[in-house]
């Protein structure tokens, strides 16, 4: 971080006046000040903290298609995140690996080996059969072979679905980069004050990219 723009990008956040002011550097806030920094209004986004820093570096680093709707019956909830993950990983196929998950079916089970293979395949459809990879349907003797420790007594099968890993806090960098790139104004350890919706600026440093 140079100084100069550190004080450059001070300046411009406690003196301009901005169209949108982001306050929160999450991948939600990074999202927000890119999509407006890239429709040409002037942005600003400050963190009191390091960008990141709360959920956005703590979630389960998973690009999930929303499959738990599924049983709910929420159809829209598992469509709407099946697509998202496909265009993040369009965006930025270098933090999006597919990963695979094996949902095994036991004669006992509450979900029959038939109705996840519905699901799964309603799934890849839901993504406009765009998922990671399409689902597969796995014999008990082709799970046992793949899955050494698992419990062979009962076992019907089991169902091969396609989720996404990403790294959540680098998904959030690359956004604010995006932002910056975009004309957006961006400062960590800053915190805004003032009465009557007057903004003040009290900061510690600030990120450029």
């Amino acid at each position: 971080m140079r100084l100069s723009s550190h004080h450059k990008t001070l300046s411009s956040l406690a003196n301009d006046v901005v169209d949108v002011l982001v306050v929160g550097g999450g991948i939600v806030g990074a999202g927000i000040a890119r999509d407006a920094a890239m429709l040409g209004l002037k942005v600003g986004l400050i963190d009191r903290h390091d960008f990141a820093f709360g959920t956005s570096s703590r979630s389960s680093r998973l690009l999930h298609g929303g499959i738990r709707y599924l049983a709910q019956g929420r159809l829209r909830l598992v469509r709407q995140p099946s697509i998202v993950k496909r265009i993040v990983h369009q965006i930025a196929p270098h933090l999006t690996d597919p990963l695979g998950f094996i949902f095994p079916a036991y004669r006992d089970s509450s979900w029959p080996f038939w109705q996840l293979r519905i699901g799964v395949k309603m799934c890849d459809l839901l993504c406009s059969g765009r998922n990671f990879r399409h689902s597969e349907s796995l014999s008990a003797r082709k799970v046992c072979a793949q899955l050494s420790g698992i419990k062979p007594d009962g076992l019907r099968g089991a169902v091969l679905y396609y989720d996404a890993l990403t790294q959540d806090a680098r998904l959030v960098i690359d956004t604010l980069r995006s932002a910056s790139l975009a004309g957006a104004a961006l400062a960590n350890y800053v915190r805004s004050s003032g009465p009557n919706g007057v903004v003040r600026f009290l900061s510690v440093r600030s990120w450029t990219s």
